[in-house]
């Protein structure tokens, strides 16, 4: 659990607690009466970081501004993208039309984008950085991670995945030296605080013992089956903040996976705490310690995802999503497993066997479970991250 100590409230915020519905044209925008902001964390840098994130991969165009335009006015204050989701443009635009409008202020605004694989020679980083800073239309990053620690051969700004006979092109640069360079971009005042995404205990840890500054954070999938306990702990220990992506496990209706979301487990939390499975799992992994990033292009999703800080799941519930039966990572990054730097595990990870303990209900005189047949879930995670 995030520390009460580490947490900070809105309340002082300027546009904190506001009454005044934000609006385009005179009528509020995704139902909000009031806005209702999530508490923050302050990372070791000094700089404070909301407890949950919008992410934005995967929306494109007139999809990302107008789900980045609810979500500010929703009430989320920390956005996060990459250059490799090409849309940093459409992003800021957004968000400078809120900030123009008066619906925020940049200084409440946490923006987080990430250096593509491609950038990773230490002559590139800076002038990366500054063309990013020209699409989201800022003057600084406040959270600037290094995306992979595999570096990719660089032929041109746009091509994202340089590839030859099938394989993807990589190159020799070590991370290290790609970290360096992005100190020098807090020295400038380009980037408030740096990290890293996807990086492993042992990558995370080279970077403390050769760098004068450790990452902030450490940006990587988890979602209930896929905690990924040991790295969690470990980057607690160090000060470390770890951000979740895909942080529901990547819901898939078509498929029934994972099988703990569509589980009659969970539809019983759904049906007891009258929430979506959604925000039942987002309240459960705030409270496990890790920043969520859901991504949500529908408005009702959006507005559902920031609406979890009113409740609180009892601990046998949490610790029966604490017993689900542990699942494979969602994303591999397959294609360059044999790169020195690849940080996940390279052996085949055990398949699924049998389904994970379901979140048990409330006993009161008698211990007796009826068998249910399996339905779909009364409301669908809108979420998605690399």
């Amino acid at each position: 659990m995030i520390p009460a100590r580490c947490l900070t409230t809105c309340e002082d915020d300027e546009d904190s607690n506001s009454r005044v519905a934000l609006i385009l044209g005179e009528k509020p925008v995704c139902g909000q009466k009031a806005l209702l902001m999530a508490p923050k964390i302050k990372m070791s840098s000094g700089y404070e970081m909301p407890v949950l994130g919008f992410g934005t991969y995967a929306l494109k165009g007139y999809q990302c501004l107008t789900a980045i335009h609810c979500a500010v006015e929703t009430g989320f204050r920390h956005f996060d993208t990459a250059y490799n989701y090409e849309n940093e443009k459409e992003v800021g635009e957004a968000l400078r039309t809120q900030i123009q409008m008066g619906n925020v202020s940049r200084e409440n605004i946490f923006l987080t984008t990430k250096l593509w694989n491609t950038h990773h020679d230490p002559r590139d980083v800076r002038r990366i950085c500054e063309k990013q800073l020209d699409a989201l239309g800022f003057d600084y990053i406040d959270l600037y991670l290094m995306h992979f620690p595999v570096g990719y051969k660089h032929m041109c700004d746009e091509i994202l995945t340089p590839m030859q006979d099938d394989k993807v092109q990589t190159t020799e640069i070590d991370y290290i030296d790609t970290w360096r360079a992005m100190e020098e971009l807090v020295k400038l005042g380009l980037v408030r605080s740096i990290g890293v995404s996807n990086f492993n205990m042992e990558q995370v840890q080279r970077i403390i013992q050769c760098s004068s500054s450790k990452p902030v954070v450490n940006q990587v999938e988890v979602w209930p089956g896929f905690m990924q306990k040991d790295l969690v702990d470990y980057c607690r220990y160090n000060g470390i903040i770890v951000t979740a992506y895909a942080p529901l496990g990547h819901p898939d209706r078509e498929e029934h996976s994972p099988i703990y979301f569509f589980s009659e487990g969970m539809k019983r939390l759904v049906k007891r705490y009258k929430r979506t499975a959604s925000q039942i799992v987002l309240r459960y992994l705030i409270d496990y310690g890790v920043v969520p990033i859901p991504k949500a292009g529908n408005p009702i999703h959006i507005k559902e995802n920031l609406n979890i800080f009113d409740f609180q799941l009892n601990d046998n519930d949490v610790r029966a999503l604490r017993g689900i039966k542990p699942k494979p990572r969602k994303f591999k990054y397959e294609t360059v497993k044999e790169h020195p730097f690849y940080p996940f595990e390279r052996e085949d990870e055990q398949e699924e066997q049998e389904p994970e303990p379901e979140p048990e209900p409330e006993r009161k005189s008698q211990n007796r479970r009826r068998t249910v047949k399996p339905e779909q879930p009364e409301q669908e995670g809108d979420e998605g991250e690399e």
